[in-house]
Order: C-alpha cells, then structure tokens, then sequence
C-alpha cells in the first residue's frame, strides 16, 4: 500500500514541478496514490472470497527423483621401473698363438719371439627393446539401480457417492 502512495507522490510532484505546482502536485498524487492502493486491496479481497468459495480441493502428488553424480577415485596405482638382472654369458672365441719350432742342427743359437691373442672384455649399454606407457580414456555403460518412492492417488468410494475419473 505504502509503495502505491509513494508512487502517487512521485508522480504527482513531477507533474506538479513541470506545471509550477510541486506541493500541490505531490499532495494529490498522494491521494491518488492512497485511492489506487485502496482499490486494488478490495479487488484482491474479492478474488480471495471467491476461491474460498468454490467446492474444488486438490491434492498435491509428489515423487522421488535420482540424482546421479560421478566422481573420480583412486581405484589402483601402478608402479614400473627397470630392474638390472645379471646373468653369465659363455662365449667360444678362436684364439691364435704362435709356437716355436726348433729343429737341432747346428749349435747356433737363435731367439724368436712368440706371439698369442688375449681375451680383451669390455662391456657397453645397447638398447635392445623400448616399451611405451602411457594411460588412455575407456568410457563403459554402468548400470546403477535405486529404488524410488512415488505418490499416487487411490480412491475408495462409500455409500452411492457418483464419481468420475479422467484420466
């Protein structure tokens, strides 16, 4: 109601201040404001009286609905690493060697120098194999079950009540 009047006076003192008449103008927009507020409180009056009287009740039905969210969780981790296993290997390498062969004759004296191969190891890294990982993205269907509970409407008739269903 309050904000009806102050509408009233607002307009009316704008009207009032265009037209040289600024008190003049507020004090009858307020009346006319308190007239309009008055007016449109007997209507809504009236239009509450008139649901009070009608004969139409209703029932409101309600149901249950899901609400599913997903979440991300730690199901698992995996660890990779390298591990160094040793192992013995055997090889079979020819080697070369010089022997000295000394046939007797004369009393000379003679010095040859003898020659053999070694076995020289060394080792050095070779990749041999390379292995990728990575994680990948699998979307699958899960299918998830949940009761819920719904109203309904039941009838019971007594006596010889007439009564019709529209569906």
């Amino acid at each position: 109601m309050g904000r009806f009047i102050m509408t009233g006076i607002l307009a009316g003192g704008l009207i009032g201040w265009i037209a040289g008449y600024f008190f003049t103008g507020a004090a009858a927009g307020g009346l006319i404001g308190l007239l309009l507020a008055y007016a449109i409180k007997e209507r809504r009056k009236s239009v509450n009286e008139n649901k009070k009287e009608s004969s139409d009740q209703m029932i409101k039905l309600k149901e249950e609905q899901l609400e599913i969210k997903k979440e991300r969780v730690k199901s698992g981790e995996v660890t990779i690493r390298k591990e160094v296993v040793e192992e013995e290997k055997t090889f079979k390498i020819p080697i070369r060697r010089e022997e000295m062969v000394i046939e007797a004759g004369d009393e000379e004296e003679l010095r040859i120098p003898v020659k053999e191969e070694e076995v020289e190891i060394t080792k050095h890294p070779v990749t041999v194999a390379e292995v990728e990982v990575s994680k990948r993205q699998v979307e699958e269907m899960e299918t998830v079950k949940a009761p819920v509970k719904k109203e309904t409407v039941s009838v019971e008739v007594v006596g010889q009540a007439d009564v019709k269903e529209e569906k």
